[in-house]
């Protein structure tokens, strides 16, 4: 099947899949800031549950922009035609998501228990009490600075990469 004709619009797909990605993930990178500052357990699971909820649009909006980014490759016949930037950016962008993941959920989940919430209901602990120094140090374990340097970064590169296709 040639895709040829429709790559512009694969590629506008992409790049909405692009910003649902960052809006649904810039929830959870607010409540990492936020988190800093907050240490009154209600607001805090509160702001844990509004991250949670946002995973699937984030994960929706990375899905599509993988799958529109690996048919645009075909579509603009890059994948076989020497430009490596393709790939480049293709390989960037799983060794981030492999290494931000982490990270930010384990944060998370060691403030979901700090706060006696189920790690998968997202519910309350019947009858725990929460410690305020265990909760303060599981707070201050993360690191969104990191994080955002991170995950501005490849987005300036994946960005460079696509549209000036350097290489």
């Amino acid at each position: 099947m040639d895709l040829a004709p429709y790559h512009l619009w694969i590629v506008w797909i992409h790049v909405v899949g692009v910003f649902l990605f960052l809006i649904g993930h810039g929830v959870s990178a607010a409540v990492a800031w936020r988190l800093r500052t907050e240490r009154d357990p209600v607001a805090v699971r509160t702001l844990l549950d509004f991250s949670r909820r946002s995973v699937m649009f984030m994960s929706v909006g990375l899905l599509i922009w993988l799958v529109g980014g690996i048919l645009a490759g075909f579509s603009g016949n890059y994948w076989t035609s020497g430009h490596y930037w393709i790939w480049v950016s293709l390989v960037l962008a799983i060794v981030v998501i492999v290494v931000m993941t982490p990270m930010g959920r384990l944060y998370f989940n060691r403030v979901r228990l700090a706060v006696g919430l189920e790690e998968r209901s997202n519910k309350v602990v019947p009858g725990f009490v929460v410690d305020q120094a265990v909760l303060d140090k599981a707070i201050m374990s993360g690191r969104p600075a990191l994080l955002a340097s991170i995950g501005v970064g490849m987005i300036l590169v994946l960005s460079w990469l696509m549209f000036f296709k350097p290489f």
